[in-house]
C-alpha cells in the first residue's frame, strides 16, 4: 500500500507539472500578435495636412462649411484623440506632436483657454531657409515628459529617405544600372506658424515656409508633405466657452485614471446639436475657406488630410479627421493604435504622411498609418453624425466617471467591512452583509454591461448611467438569491459568471462596451480604443480566479478543468485580436498558475513563485520578439516595447508608468484597497485560517491579481480596487460564517479537499 501510494503521489506530481506545463504553452501560443497584414496603399505624389485646432464634428455643416462637408462626403473619415502629455491639448503642443509622431508639449503656459499656445511666434528667416525660434526650449522642455518625442521626426524620416535615394542612385551608377528617379521633394513644407513647429527638423530648422497659403503651389513644388495653419482656432467665445477654474491637471493628466476630467460643457451630452456661438461659427467658416482653396489648388495626385490637431480649451474632446485623394475611398478610417474603425489617433497623421510618400516610419514615431475601411454608402451626413455621436459618448462617460469611482471606492470601503463581519463577526446581521456583499461585487459588472445600451444620448445621461447601474445590480442580486441559486457558493458562481462571460462576450464581438463605460477608457484618452483595459481585466481576473477555484470540480477534471478555463481566458486577455493585454497576460498567467497549484495541494515554495515567473515572462518576451519582428507599422505596444529595450530607451516607458502607477496612489480606487487589507488581518485574527483548498487557492489567485497587477500595470491602485471590489465580497461568502452547528452542506463543494489520483 505504501509503494502504491508513494507512485500515486509521484503519478500526481507528473500530471501536474505536465498541466503546468500545457497551460504555460497554449497560453504562450495563443498570445502572440496575429501575424502580419501587409499594407498597399495606391501611391501618391503628395500629402497636404491641413490642421484646424479647435474643430469639432459638430462644426461641420452643409451651409456654414461646405467645403468640409464635401470632403466629409467624397473621403474617409475618422473621430480623432489628441491627447498628448495633459488631459487637454493646446494648439502648440499639438503642433509639435505632429511633427515628432509621439506625445509631446509647448514651452507655453497651458491654460484652461488656451490663450498662450495660441499664439504662436513666426519662423526667423536666417537666409539658408528658416528656423523656429527658442527651439532648445521645446526640446529641453520635453525631455523632462519621459515619453521619449523627439522632436522633428516626420522631417528627418523625409530627409532619411533622400539620403537613400541619393545611396541608391550611387549605386546604381557604379553598376552602371540606370540611376532610379530622383524625388527632389523628400521634405517638408510649412505654410503659417503653427505648421512650422510640425515641420522643423530635429534642430529646428525648416526647408521651406511661407505666411500665407497664396504659397501653396510653390511649397508643393518644394516638398512632397506640406503642412498647413490656416491661423484660425474655432473655439467659443469666453462667456460660452467651457469652464475655465477647474484644474484639469489635478483631476487626472494621465491615462491610468481616465474619465476624471470634469466635463461641465458636457452636462447634457446626448444633445447634437450645440448652441451657435457666432464666434465659433465665423472660426468654421474661416478654416472651410482655408480648406476650399487649398482643394482648389491641390493636384489630382496628391492627397488631402484635414484635421482638428488640438483641443481650443479644455476639457478635452474627439475631433474629425477627414482624409481624401486618389486611392482614398470614402468610408471609415482605422488604425493599428486604436484597432477600432472610425478611430484614431494624432500621432497617426505623422505616420501616414511617411506612409503615403513612401518614406520609412521610424521607431521613434508611435503613430501607424491609417487605413481607409471602405463603406457603401457612406455620406457626409452619417459621418458627421457618426462623429459627433461618438463625441457626445466620450463627453458622457468622463462626466460620469470620478463621481463612479469615487462612489465605488466608499462605498467599497463598507461592503469589505461587511464581508469581514459575515466571515468573522457575530451573527446579528450576516444575512444583510452576505446580500451587501453580493450587491456590491455586481457593481462592476453592471458597470461593464451600461455599455451596452446608448445611454449618452438620453436627455439626462448621468441619471441613465445610475439608473442601470442600479438595475444591473438588482437583476444580478436577484438572480443570486433565487431559491436554487443562494445557497452555498452558487451565488460566487453567478455573479463571477456572469462577469466572466460578460466580457468575454464583449470581447469576442468588437470590445465595445467598456469603451462607453467608466470600465474602460474614453476614446479621447488614447489610452486604449479596443481590446481589454486594466480596469476590466481586474474584475475578468478576479471572476476567472473564482471560477476555478469554486466550479465543483470532479475526478481528472479537477486538474484540466482549471487548465481549459485558464488558457481561454488568457487566450481572451492577451489575443491580439481580442484583448491585446500583454500586462494582463503576465499577471493572468502568474496568478493563475499559483492559484492552480495551491488548488491541486502544492506548497508554494520558492521554486514555485519563480515557476510562475518565468513562465509569465516567457510569455511576455516571446509575444514581444515576435512582434517585433512584424514591420514596425503593424507592430503593436508590446513589439515596440522591445524595439526601445534594444534601443535603449526602455527606460522612459518604465519610467512614465511607474510614474503612472505611483499617482493613483491616493486616488478613488486606494481606499477600497486599504479597506480590503485591513478587512483581511481583522478576519486572519478573529477566525482562524479557514483550511480549504479551493479558499486558500482564491486567496493565492486574488492575491497575486492584485499585486502583480498593481506593479505592471501604469493603473496602479486602481487594479486591487477593482480586483477587491468584485472578489472580497464574493469570496466571503464562499467562505461563509463560522460553522455554528455540525451540519454545514450549503459550503460542502467549498470545504472540498483535492481529490487523490
Amino acid at each position: 500500500m505504501t509503494q502504491v501510494a508513494a507512485a500515486d503521489r509521484v503519478s500526481g506530481r507528473t500530471r501536474v507539472r505536465w498541466a503546468v506545463a500545457g497551460l504555460a504553452a497554449a497560453a504562450a501560443a495563443l498570445a502572440l500578435p496575429a501575424p502580419a497584414q501587409a499594407v498597399t496603399e495606391p501611391e501618391a505624389d503628395g500629402v497636404v495636412i491641413v490642421g484646424v485646432p479647435g474643430l469639432t464634428w459638430s462644426d461641420i455643416d452643409e451651409q456654414t462649411t461646405p467645403a468640409l462637408w464635401d470632403l466629409a462626403d467624397a473621403g474617409a473619415s475618422a473621430a480623432m484623440s489628441v491627447r498628448t502629455l495633459g488631459s487637454w491639448t493646446c494648439p502648440e503642443a499639438g503642433w509639435v506632436s505632429l511633427g515628432a509622431g509621439e506625445r509631446a508639449g509647448g514651452v507655453a503656459a497651458r491654460d484652461a483657454q488656451c490663450t498662450a499656445q495660441s499664439n504662436l511666434a513666426a519662423p526667423a528667416d536666417t537666409g539658408e531657409g528658416w528656423t523656429v525660434e527658442g527651439w532648445d526650449a521645446f526640446v529641453e522642455a520635453n525631455s523632462a515628459f519621459n515619453y521619449g518625442a523627439r522632436l522633428g521626426s516626420l522631417a528627418d524620416a523625409l530627409a532619411e529617405a533622400a539620403l537613400q535615394q541619393d545611396a541608391a542612385a550611387a549605386e546604381a551608377e557604379a553598376e552602371g544600372e540606370p540611376a532610379p528617379e530622383p524625388n527632389p521633394g523628400s521634405c517638408v513644407a510649412a505654410i503659417g506658424d503653427g505648421a512650422a513647429l510640425a515641420a522643423a527638423d530635429t534642430e529646428g530648422r525648416i526647408t521651406f515656409w511661407a505666411p500665407g497659403l497664396d504659397a501653396l503651389p510653390e511649397a508643393m513644388a518644394a516638398c512632397d508633405v506640406v503642412i498647413v495653419d490656416p491661423g484660425v482656432v474655432v473655439g467659443d467665445t469666453a462667456d460660452n466657452a467651457p469652464d475655465t477654474t477647474t484644474d484639469y491637471d489635478q483631476l487626472g493628466q494621465d491615462d491610468t485614471e481616465v474619465g476624471t476630467e470634469e466635463t461641465s460643457a458636457a452636462d447634457d451630452a446626448g444633445e447634437i446639436e450645440p448652441e451657435a456661438d457666432p464666434v465659433r461659427t465665423a472660426a468654421a467658416r474661416s478654416a472651410d475657406a482655408a480648406v476650399a482653396q487649398v482643394r482648389e489648388a491641390l493636384p489630382d495626385t496628391w492627397r488631402l488630410i484635414v484635421a482638428g490637431i488640438s483641443d481650443a480649451a479644455a476639457p478635452s474632446s474627439l475631433h474629425p479627421v477627414l482624409y481624401a485623394g486618389p486611392g482614398v475611398e470614402p468610408g471609415d478610417l482605422t488604425s493599428a493604435t486604436t484597432g477600432r474603425d472610425g478611430y484614431v489617433q494624432l500621432t497617426d497623421l505623422t505616420a501616414t504622411a511617411l506612409a503615403v510618400v513612401g518614406a520609412d516610419i521610424p521607431a521613434t514615431v508611435a503613430g501607424a498609418p491609417v487605413t481607409v475601411r471602405p463603406e457603401s454608402g457612406h455620406s457626409a451626413g452619417e459621418a458627421v453624425a457618426d462623429g459627433t455621436d461618438e463625441t457626445a459618448a466620450a463627453a458622457a462617460v468622463a462626466d460620469v466617471s470620478p463621481n463612479f469611482y469615487w462612489t465605488l471606492s466608499f462605498v467599497g470601503v463598507g461592503a469589505v467591512f461587511a464581508a469581514a463581519h459575515l466571515v468573522a463577526g457575530a451573527d446579528r446581521w450576516r444575512r444583510t452583509a452576505r446580500t451587501v456583499c453580493i450587491a456590491f461585487s455586481a457593481v462592476p459588472v453592471a458597470g461593464v454591461a451600461a455599455g451596452i445600451p446608448p445611454w449618452w444620448r438620453a436627455d439626462h445621461p448621468k441619471l441613465a448611467f445610475w439608473g442601470l447601474i442600479l438595475a444591473g445590480v438588482a437583476a444580478l442580486t436577484v438572480a443570486a438569491s433565487l431559491p436554487w441559486t443562494r445557497r452555498g457558493i452558487r451565488p460566487v458562481l453567478v455573479v463571477a459568471g456572469a462577469c466572466a462571460a460578460l466580457i468575454a462576450v464583449d470581447q469576442v464581438s468588437g470590445a465595445t462596451w467598456p469603451l462607453h463605460t467608466p470600465m474602460g477608457y474614453t476614446a479621447q484618452a488614447g489610452a486604449r480604443f479596443t481590446g481589454l483595459g486594466n480596469y476590466a481585466f481586474s474584475v475578468f481576473a478576479a471572476a476567472v480566479i473564482l471560477l476555478v477555484c469554486f466550479v465543483p470540480w470532479r475526478g481528472r477534471a479537477r486538474i484540466w478543468g482549471p487548465i481549459a478555463l485558464g488558457v481561454c481566458a488568457v487566450v481572451i486577455v492577451g489575443a491580439p485580436m481580442l484583448g491585446r493585454d500583454m500586462g494582463g497576460t503576465l499577471t493572468l498567467v502568474a496568478a493563475g498558475i499559483l492559484c492552480c497549484l495551491k488548488l491541486w495541494g502544492r506548497r508554494l515554495s520558492l521554486g514555485a513563485l519563480a515557476l510562475a515567473g518565468g513562465v509569465a515572462f516567457a510569455v511576455f518576451a516571446i509575444g514581444g520578439l515576435l512582434d517585433y519582428l512584424r514591420p514596425e507599422e503593424d507592430q503593436t505596444h508590446l513589439g515596440r516595447f522591445v524595439g526601445s529595450v534594444l534601443d535603449g530607451t526602455a527606460s522612459q516607458i518604465l519610467i512614465r508608468k511607474a510614474s503612472a502607477a505611483w499617482g493613483t496612489v491616493g486616488e478613488s480606487m486606494t481606499w477600497i484597497s486599504l479597506a480590503a487589507l485591513i478587512a483581511a488581518v481583522l478576519i486572519w485574527r478573529r477566525r482562524a485560517p479557514i483550511r480549504t483548498s479551493a479558499v486558500a487557492a482564491a486567496v493565492v489567485g486574488l492575491t497575486a491579481v492584485a499585486a502583480i497587477g498593481g506593479l505592471v500595470n501604469d493603473s496602479g491602485m486602481a487594479v486591487p480596487g477593482f480586483t477587491a471590489a468584485l472578489g472580497f465580497g464574493l469570496l466571503a461568502v464562499a467562505v461563509g460564517p463560522r460553522p455554528t452547528a455540525p451540519a454545514t452542506a450549503a459550503t460542502e463543494p467549498a470545504q472540498a479537499q483535492p481529490a487523490a489520483h
